[in-house]
Order: structure tokens, then C-alpha cells, then sequence
């Protein structure tokens, strides 16, 4: 006969491996220092899950380590390249639990063991890296935010199944769980997959209501120092104001869960949302018609609220490493208009062309943000061209004009190390292709060229004859139009054309006007083929 204590264990057992699965882990419980293996269905959707625990290989590694992987509060090991076990004890009332969370990371395909693996675990390779190509598996430096996910959760199952309710039914605890369960995997969900912050704010929002009940949830975002987050996102109606949110927020005391009853709204769970050792928010929820809010609403709050930290958090990392990284491209570029002052501003207004070209296109929000990043970096291998070469206020020789032509390689060069950047690579090195075959540097043509390639090229042609330069002054608007507009199907895309062409272009002149040069000297008769092909006018 099973003992409470038992029943406890495989309560949370049973919690840790449904929620570990959303984010593609399967759950080992570890029983007096050995580790439960569970069993897994034999359909080959389940795959993972079969690699981690009928591999062989990976029992007697795990079964060899336990003891270092689950000492202390838990410890992250790296069981073979791509494998990784994170380990998780909780203490409580003098009661111990222990588990291990298996993981796959991207490394597993790159450079792992997956074959040896998927024989060990009788599962064909091929299908398996079939099946795995449609997922965005996570690389080795994210393994730690995952690990601190499962700890927290872990923390949670075993709180809430210890909790004074769960010790009166486990069955009932248990059936209570489901809806917790669904709530949690919905923001593992969001938090694992990313995607918009407001749109998962208020993810978290409607489906804490819909699982504990609550007519209204409020949640306030402590937004000092941060850029990415805006008002403060709401759910349902009847909602107190906002300055009534604040003051309930502060009778709280920054407490992990706690209600507060209210002269106006009743009675009021309050959360705190905290990440990387500070306050990000609270969750504030109410309106349960006649109904008190009882621990197991307070927890679902707090675990809400635990995985609305997490998400903020990476968040705002995410927002300062992307501004990081935009100001060291910014500076780049800079750096290039430093060495011609002619063609200051040129890459700002290329990005600003290419994302309002791919917008206008109806390409996807990640693709219009890499058509402006591709604008801004497409002549970042002018860099490595002499400054004689570029500021040159005559017609090139072809020695000169040939340095000219390298700059897209060079750039590709430059930027081809860098993993935020890879989707950009095209647009850099392709973008002096021609749609009949006649650009550099490899003479591609028509669908051979890269999409992101093919928007940049328009927008480079237009803004280098739309701009005056040491070789000529700029052409008149409509001589623009009509260039590109005969040089359609010859030169460039004809199906993107009459879409640029239809653009407004009240930002990008704004532009032109801000970074026109204070004097036209220098500017000479216009060249009938420009130097580095940003022209129509460029031999065919």
C-alpha cells in the first residue's frame, strides 16, 4: 500500500513531466539516489523523448553522475555535446523530492552523437533529423535560463502538492492540477517560443483568468530603464484604476502571493514580478463572484507571475543586446561616410528604402526588419576600399573600378562571422546582381538572386541617383522613376518595381534633405556608367 509521502512524490512527478515536456524535456525522478526511468509511448512523435530515456548511452552517464547532478539544489551538466541534465532538489517540512530534466540543445545535431543515440534508442536517424529540422532547438548558452525554468518549476509542483489543501485529497489536488497545468504550458509556451512582449503579457493575463477564475487581472510593469515595454496590460472589466492598482500594489509589501481585501473591488490576490534581482511588476487580480481567494488561486498567481519575470527579464536582456548590437553596425557605417562625405547618410537611407519596400511587398515583420539592416550594412565592404578610390571626382580606371566591384565580398567577409547577422548575408554580397544576369560579383539572374538582395539593389539605385556625389549631381525625381522603370526585367525584379515605384517617400526625403552636402563642388558632369554600379546607368 502506497504511503501519503508516496503518493505526494509521483503527484509532483506526474506534474514536473507534463510541464518539462512544452519545452521538449522528459522528467527523471530520483528515488533514494537513483534515477525512475519512466516509460514512453513507442510513437515516433515522441522521439525526443525516447532519445533521452531508452538511450543507453545516456542512462549509464546520468545513472553514473545523480549524485553530482542533484546535490545541493540541483546542478547543470553537460552529459555529452548536446545532451544536457539539469538537476533540481527541493526541501520542504523536512521532506526532500530530487529530480533530473533531460534536454537536447542544437549541439546535439551539429557536432553530437545522434547516431550512435538514435540506434541505441532503436529509432531510424534519417526521420528523426527530418523531424528535427522543423524545430528551433536551443544552443548551449540558453541552456542555463532553461535550467533556472525548471527549478522554479519544480519549486512550484512541490509547494503546491505539500500545500495544507493538497494534504487533504491528492486526488483532488491532482484533478485541481490539470487547470494549472494548462496555464503554465501556455506561458512555457510563449516563454520558450518568444514572440511580441505585449502580445504575451497579455497572453498571461486571459489565460490566468480563464484557469483561476478571476474576472479582472491587472498587470503593472515597473518600466524605469527599460524601452520595451509600454502601459501596463489589462484584462477583463470593472478593472480599479489605475492609480487604485498602485495603491493595492503597495499594501502588498512586494509579498511572493497575497490577497488584500478592498472597500471598493473585494477581495484582491496580489503578486510580485520580479527578475534578475529586482522588482519588474505586479500581477494584481480580482472580481471571483462570491467566491474567496483561496491558495490555490494565490499560487496560480505566483507561478503566473514567476513566468512573467522570467519572460520580462530576457526580454529586456534581449532589447539591450539588440540595441547593442544596432549601435555597432550604426558605428560601422559611420565609419564609411566618414571616409566620403558625399555619400553621408547613403546606408540610413537605403534601410529606411528597403523597409518600407519589404512592408509595402507584404513580407513579414523578421523580413522587413532584415531588409533595414540590410540596407544599413550592404556597403559595409567599402570600408577596405581606398578613401582615392571613393573620393574620386572623375571617371574610374579600371584597376579603380575593379576595387570598386570587391566590396561586396569584403563585406560579406567582414559580416559573415557574426550569428545574429547570417540572414542579412545575402542582401550584402548579392545586392550588384542583375535580373538578366549581368551584375557582380557571381552573375546571377532572376529567382537565383536572393530576395533581400533584389529589394536592396532598387533601393541602392534610386538613392545613388537621387544623391549628388563627387561624379555627378543628382538626377530630378522623375528621370529617377523612369531609369528604374525601363530597367525593369533587365536589371531588376519587374514584379517589386511598380511596388516601389507606388512608395511614399516623405521619410526618405526628409532624409535626403537632412544629409544633402553643404556645397555641390566637386560634382561633375554625370558619368554614363557609375562606379560601382549603384546606377541603371551601369554597363548591362
Amino acid at each position: 500500500m502506497s504511503t501519503p509521502a508516496t503518493d505526494m512524490n509521483e503527484a509532483i512527478d506526474m506534474i514536473m513531466a507534463g510541464e518539462v515536456e512544452c519545452i521538449g524535456a522528459s522528467w527523471i525522478s530520483v528515488l533514494d539516489g537513483s534515477p525512475r526511468w519512466p516509460g514512453i509511448e513507442g510513437s515516433i512523435a515522441n522521439w525526443r523523448q525516447r532519445l533521452l530515456v531508452e538511450s543507453k548511452p545516456i542512462r549509464n552517464e546520468l545513472e553514473q553522475r545523480v549524485e553530482e547532478i542533484v546535490s545541493g539544489q540541483g546542478r547543470t551538466v553537460e552529459l555529452m555535446p548536446g545532451i544536457w541534465a539539469v538537476g533540481s532538489t527541493h526541501v520542504e517540512n523536512h521532506q526532500e523530492h530530487s529530480g533530473i530534466a533531460l534536454l537536447v540543445s542544437g549541439e546535439l545535431l551539429e557536432h553530437g552523437s545522434l547516431s550512435m543515440l538514435c540506434n541505441a534508442a532503436m529509432l531510424d536517424e534519417t526521420l528523426v533529423r527530418n523531424l528535427a529540422d522543423s524545430i528551433d532547438f536551443p544552443d548551449g548558452g540558453s541552456i542555463p535560463a532553461m535550467a533556472e525554468l525548471v527549478r522554479r518549476l519544480h519549486r512550484g509542483a512541490v509547494e503546491r502538492i505539500r500545500s495544507r489543501d493538497a494534504q487533504i485529497s491528492v486526488d483532488r489536488r491532482l484533478s485541481d492540477s490539470y487547470e494549472e497545468l494548462h496555464l503554465l504550458n501556455s506561458l512555457i509556451d510563449g516563454l520558450v517560443l518568444g514572440g511580441d512582449t505585449e502580445e504575451f503579457l497579455r497572453k498571461a493575463c486571459d489565460e490566468l483568468a480563464a484557469t483561476a477564475g478571476y474576472r479582472w487581472i491587472a498587470l503593472l510593469v515597473d518600466s524605469t530603464g527599460s524601452s520595451i515595454l509600454g502601459d501596463n496590460v489589462l484584462h477583463g472589466d470593472e478593472v480599479p484604476t489605475r492609480g487604485e492598482l498602485r495603491r493595492i500594489a503597495d499594501l502588498s509589501g512586494g509579498a511572493v502571493a497575497t490577497s488584500i481585501d478592498t472597500r471598493t473591488h473585494g477581495e484582491v490576490g496580489v503578486a510580485a514580478i520580479r527578475g534578475g534581482g529586482r522588482s519588474l511588476g505586479t500581477l494584481v487580480a480580482g472580481g471571483r463572484p462570491g467566491e474567496p481567494i483561496g491558495s490555490v488561486e494565490l499560487t496560480l498567481l505566483a507561478s503566473a507571475a514567476g513566468h512573467v519575470g522570467v519572460f520580462l527579464r530576457n526580454a529586456m536582456l534581449y532589447a539591450d543586446l539588440d540595441s547593442m548590437f544596432l549601435g555597432t553596425l550604426q558605428s560601422m557605417v559611420a565609419a564609411i561616410d566618414a571616409k566620403d562625405p558625399y555619400t553621408r547618410g547613403h546606408s540610413q537611407r537605403v534601410a529606411v528604402l528597403s523597409r518600407d519596400l519589404a512592408a509595402s511587398i507584404g513580407l513579414p515583420d523578421a523580413f522587413v526588419r532584415n531588409a533595414h539592416l540590410a540596407g544599413l550594412v550592404h556597403d559595409i565592404g567599402k570600408i577596405g576600399v581606398p578613401e582615392s578610390v571613393l573620393c574620386k571626382a572623375g571617371r574610374l580606371d579600371e584597376e579603380e573600378f575593379a576595387l570598386i566591384r570587391q566590396h561586396p565580398q569584403t563585406g560579406y567577409r567582414i559580416l559573415k562571422d557574426i550569428p545574429q547577422i547570417r540572414d542579412l548575408l545575402p542582401g550584402v554580397l548579392c545586392h550588384h546582381e542583375a535580373w538578366n544576369g549581368s551584375g557582380y560579383p557571381a552573375g546571377l539572374s532572376g529567382e537565383e538572386i536572393p530576395l533581400l538582395a533584389r529589394i536592396v539593389a532598387i533601393c541602392d539605385s534610386f538613392d545613388a541617383m537621387s544623391s549628388s556625389r563627387t561624379y555627378r549631381k543628382a538626377l530630378p525625381r522623375e528621370e529617377v522613376f523612369e531609369e528604374i522603370r525601363s530597367c525593369a526585367d533587365r536589371l531588376y525584379d519587374p514584379r517589386i518595381v511598380p511596388v516601389f515605384l507606388d512608395m511614399d517617400f516623405t521619410e526618405y526625403d526628409r532624409l535626403l534633405e537632412r544629409d544633402a552636402p553643404i556645397s555641390a563642388v566637386g560634382a561633375v558632369e554625370r558619368i554614363e556608367v557609375d562606379r560601382d554600379g549603384d546606377s541603371p546607368r551601369r554597363a548591362a
